[in-house]
């Protein structure tokens, strides 16, 4: 095992590291893990402590591993993102990678990894490494090899860039000490809103093994570790939880282990597992716990606030916004002229930057046309419903907006709103 002697809390995160990769394998070996990479990235597609969306590359096909995202600082950022092992010690029902799955197993030693993340990187493919694994040979030993592999960019290879590290289950203080220490972000999968709910799709996995290594890791941030903070993630609909208890359990998070991000999976029906005939989760439904967890950080709303509705579901028809607010009329029409800051960003269709601009430009000029409000960003369909400009109102009748838009199916909306 690689000691940190060498390892600096206050090195420079350029992602520049001063050496010259020389790989020397032979052909056999090199399509071997070439066939390893095609698993253990494909199979990774189950992390969603990122917000992924596909590479685009004209003319080229893309590799293995490769996606776009966003990087700490809020710009766009390529990761290699894969699993160390897809071998998994577990039976979890809706995992593809159970142990009672027949299904094609690799794992990649720390020098496999170390040597193809840097080859990509030197290549300018990636900025940084997205690093999980299944329970390969147990917990000790599959967050042994995740910890090693990072320690040998870090420290033989004096690689600075960004990594994000999968934390076990049942992770150890020491091994969580360890990981905040080599990585910038550390996360650990909730996958359930509650320990009922993950007996359901987890049943050997205790609860208290995932929220003590968030402890863990919640010092380790609060000691001046984890630049980018931890994160978690959800798999949405696998074990009958609600979007009441979803946010319940969301909200525990940010307040209780000071996460930066709360991540939502649609749970999708694997083949061959006991979970196959179970109904897939709308991806929309994904989406509308995207926009409300949205609505908890960014828009200083809490969680008794979102408008779940009787069967203590978020409505997919309407964004989680435009819902709230049709259950508040006794707080519009709102004049933009005038309104203060907080007053304003709850209108629908008004965001952080376009609120800015409002405010920066109305103190100089009067705003009194909707296209004046499009010009700043707005979204005019959505807020010409709530607000007046100098007095006048350019709304319909919300009732019937309403009606139309619950009366449209599911997919269409997700495309006008």
């Amino acid at each position: 095992m690689l000691l940190l002697t060498c390892l600096s809390k206050t090195r420079v995160r350029t992602g520049v590291f001063p050496f010259v990769l020389v790989v020397s394998l032979a052909r056999n070996q090199l399509m071997d893990i070439d066939r390893k990479l095609e698993l253990l990235a494909e199979d990774a597609r189950f992390e969603a402590c990122d917000s992924f969306t596909p590479r685009k590359r004209k003319g080229k096909r893309r590799a293995p591993g490769i996606q776009q995202t966003q990087g700490p600082d809020g710009k766009p950022m390529a990761l290699f993102r894969l699993l160390q092992s897809n071998s998994c010690e577990w039976d979890c029902p809706y995992c593809p990678l159970r142990r009672s799955n027949d299904v094609e197993r690799a794992t990649l030693t720390p020098e496999e990894l170390a040597t193809v993340f840097l080859q990509r990187h030197a290549a300018g493919e990636v900025q940084g490494l997205f690093l999980s694994s299944a329970v390969d040979g147990g917990v000790r030993p599959a967050m042994a090899r995740m910890l090693d592999s990072v320690e040998l960019l870090r420290v033989r290879f004096a690689y600075t860039g960004y990594v994000h590290l999968k934390l076990m289950p049942g992770a150890r203080p020491d091994e969580v000490e360890r990981a905040a220490t080599l990585a910038d972000r550390v996360s650990i999968n909730l996958e359930a809103p509650n320990g009922e709910r993950m007996k359901r799709i987890s049943p050997e996995r205790r609860w208290s093994s995932i929220l003590e290594p968030m402890a863990y890791a919640r010092e380790q941030q609060e000691a001046g570790n984890l630049p980018a903070g931890q994160a978690t993630q959800l798999v949405v609909g696998a074990s009958g939880e609600t979007d009441r208890e979803i946010f319940a359990a969301t909200a525990r998070m940010y307040r209780e282990f000071r996460l930066r991000r709360v991540y939502f999976s649609a749970f999708r029906a694997q083949p061959n597992t006991p979970m196959a005939e179970h109904e897939s989760t709308p991806f929309v439904r994904q989406q509308r716990l995207q926009e409300a967890d949205w609505l908890l950080r960014h828009y200083g709303f809490n969680a008794s606030e979102l408008p779940f509705e009787v069967d203590n579901n978020l409505p997919l028809q309407i964004d989680p916004k435009f819902a709230w607010a049709l259950q508040h009329p006794e707080r519009f029409p709102v004049e933009i002229q005038t309104a203060d800051r907080e007053v304003l960003l709850r209108i629908p269709g008004i965001g952080p930057i376009s609120l800015e601009r409002i405010l920066a430009i109305r103190g100089a000029v009067r705003i009194r046309e909707l296209h004046h409000l499009r010009k700043l960003g707005v979204v005019v369909d959505k807020a010409r419903h709530f607000i007046t400009l100098d007095g006048r109102f350019f709304g319909g009748d919300v009732a019937q907006v309403v009606a139309r838009l619950r009366a449209r199916p599911v997919v269409e909306q997700l495309t006008l709103w």
